[in-house]
């Protein structure tokens, strides 16, 4: 195997993300507003080494410069139409955080919970995280809060957090089958109400009101959850194991 430290420095995957999403809908649009959100971070071999992670647990927070990697195939296109404005809007791609950009590389800033020595190296156990399951991850660097929250900071047409939330409610079915997998999932309801409540629709399906809309599915861990919005009530209505 080449040693890592003697080749020139090029950009080359160092770990894999492993996370509770296993496809792009349902995802939060941005970090932190699923802050139950699991993720595992593994380290490629190479890299593979606790020296690389000393100290790394005296941060609570860290950075990860990763790869869009389902949008690779996908062609960039200069302007975009953001979810935050509607969906309908045109503007430029380097005003928003789109996944389809010249360079498919995404930043995020997740909670470090721990660092699990392993027999094949340590392995970063993350929550807050809004990434795709099995990512790969280009590099971790700390989060520092004197530097890197800039309190004045203008967010642009993005503004504040959203204001808009869905009130999320479990059926019977969904209930009774979350209650059954607590012990595999245990924070499942938190993940699935904060996804829901944050409104993952296309922007041009968020105005709906009136009948029962569409019944829209999400996989999240190994399950398939439907749910169902009436005006502002999002209802989850199942919860079943993809086999």
């Amino acid at each position: 195997m080449t040693d890592p430290y003697s080749t020139p420095h090029t950009a080359c995957p160092i770990a894999t993300l492993y996370t509770c999403f296993k496809e792009k809908f349902g995802i939060p649009r941005q970090m932190n507003l699923v802050p139950d959100a699991p993720g595992r971070l593994v380290f490629h071999p190479a890299y593979a080494h606790m020296d690389t992670v000393r100290d790394l647990e005296t941060f609570s927070h860290l950075w990860l410069l990763f790869v869009f990697h389902q949008t690779r195939d996908r062609a960039w296109s200069p302007l975009v139409r953001p979810p935050r404005l509607g969906g309908n809007r045109k503007t430029g791609v380097f005003a928003t955080r789109s996944p389809f950009r010249p360079n498919p590389i995404g930043l995020s800033a997740v909670k470090l919970e721990k660092v699990e020595q392993t027999g094949q190296g340590p392995v970063l156990h993350l929550s807050g995280v809004d990434i795709l399951d099995a990512t790969p991850v280009l590099d971790v660097k700390p989060y520092l809060p004197w530097a890197d929250a800039i309190a004045d900071a203008d967010s642009g047409f993005a503004g504040n957090r959203p204001d808009r939330r869905l009130q999320v409610i479990f059926s019977k079915q969904a209930q009774l089958q979350c209650q059954k997998l607590m012990k595999q999932f245990p924070n499942l309801a938190r993940i699935v109400t904060h996804m829901l409540e944050n409104d993952p629709r296309p922007g041009y399906h968020a105005g709906s009101t009136g009948k029962k809309d569409k019944i829209y599915g999400m996989r999240i861990f190994d399950l398939d959850v439907k749910w169902q919005v009436t005006g502002e009530l999002a209802q989850v209505l199942s919860m079943d194991s993809i086999k």
